[in-house]
């Protein structure tokens, strides 16, 4: 693991670093295609934000970050002992056949769309990375609350071990079979350090060895703008989402993972005033994006249903790529919105919980063009040892 420039602080330095008010996220999500990367010569990324990146290498188990002095020194390195562990076998049966698979169909060359949308991810930046890692901007939504952070190094010891214990178990389904348990994530983040999604995808961005430049709490304005942009923390701060600037070894620009809870079916993003329907806030930002990608994995078949329609609609119109499993949207609907369909893996049933929202036409194709079969399982069939994707264009 690579040791950062400031490997070297110690917890007095932690507790005397305040946030940069002049280093604020950008005003909106890269995604209109107005910077010309290739005009670009020089870095130009600021200094990373001291505090929140060695929290988040922390979480990896980076421990040349665990001070001497720290009072948990113990249970950080047993942690990250178990943690190294848990990531290497991951890391070899999933990450890596998913990054070879991706790198070998290069979708993401032929389709230059420089913003993500993930509705109904959770917390999982880990599988958004894997398969679309040159995005500038990742937005993703769940109902799960965002959360706040804390002090690694003055934290209680045995909130601490409940901490850590916790974060390894919220991540138990997402790396055997793939994908997060609603039911498991509504228990999980609402465990005492453990508050939101915000945890998980640090604990990811740090091991996708991405620095942090900040981390903001925010919400938005009645035009869907963000507002009320802060550093995140360390106390419950009652905002919608957070705002993560991240780079890479190599980047030449801060991206950006947005992460609000929202309920996206029409009762949650329409409100009535003076009986006239109008769009929350979050849902209006969610329109303002064009030319984006879209990926849904084990997104509960929601999008076969008509009262999700809006943020089925939503990413139909704004989106020119879609890699989905068949829980997203249903193939007649791509196929009627003027989407080519490539079929990928197999596809020959549903888990019993979703039997009703099987696709006959879907397997009737699979049948008839007989793709390859996937080199990696994800979603709800990885029990079967089955996975299924469908790479819609348009």
């Amino acid at each position: 693991m690579r040791i950062p420039a400031i490997a070297a602080l110690s917890c007095l330095f932690f507790l005397a670093c305040q946030p940069n008010n002049t280093q604020n996220p950008p005003a909106e999500s890269i995604d209109s295609n107005t910077v010309n990367l290739d005009t670009i010569q020089t870095s130009t990324l600021p200094d990373v934000d001291p505090k929140w990146n060695r929290f988040a290498l922390m979480l990896s188990g980076d421990t040349s970050l665990y001070s001497d002095k720290n009072p948990n020194l113990a249970v950080w390195k047993e942690y990250a002992r178990k943690s190294t562990q848990k990531w290497t076998i991951l890391n070899q049966k999933v990450a890596e056949p998913i990054q070879k698979w991706v790198s070998e169909n290069k979708y993401n060359d032929k389709y230059t769309t420089r913003t993500l949308l993930y509705p109904f991810a959770g917390g999982d930046f880990f599988y958004a990375n894997l398969f679309f890692p040159d995005k500038d901007t990742i937005i993703m939504v769940g109902l799960e609350p965002p959360g706040y952070l804390f002090n690694p190094d003055t934290v209680d010891q045995t909130l601490l071990s409940t901490y850590l214990r916790d974060l390894e178990k919220s991540l138990f389904f997402p790396h055997k079979l793939g994908f997060f348990r609603t039911k498991s994530m509504a228990i999980d983040f609402e465990k005492g350090l453990l508050n939101g999604t915000v945890h998980t995808c640090l604990y990811y961005l740090a091991k996708a060895n991405k620095d942090i430049y900040y981390v903001k709490a925010m919400n938005f304005d009645e035009d869907g703008n963000f507002s009320d942009v802060d550093d995140i923390g360390t106390r419950k701060h009652g905002k919608k989402g957070y705002r993560i600037g991240y780079a890479a070894k190599g980047d030449i620009q801060v991206k950006e993972l947005i992460y609000f809870a929202e309920n996206l079916a029409n009762s949650g993003v329409y409100y009535i005033n003076n009986q006239v329907k109008t769009l929350i806030p979050a849902a209006k930002y969610m329109e303002k994006h064009h030319n984006t990608s879209a990926f849904f994995k084990a997104a509960t078949y929601l999008m076969h249903k008509s009262y999700f329609s809006w943020i089925r609609n939503t990413c139909i119109n704004a989106s020119s790529l879609i890699l989905q499993d068949d829980s997203g949207i249903p193939l007649s609907k791509l196929e009627e919105s003027g989407y080519k369909v490539k079929l990928l893996g197999n596809y020959t049933r549903t888990i019993p919980l979703f039997s009703n929202l099987f696709q006959p036409d879907l397997k009737e194709r699979y049948i008839q063009e007989k793709p390859i079969k996937l080199p990696f399982t994800i979603g709800y069939n990885a029990q079967y040892g089955e996975c299924n994707l469908q790479l819609a264009t348009k």
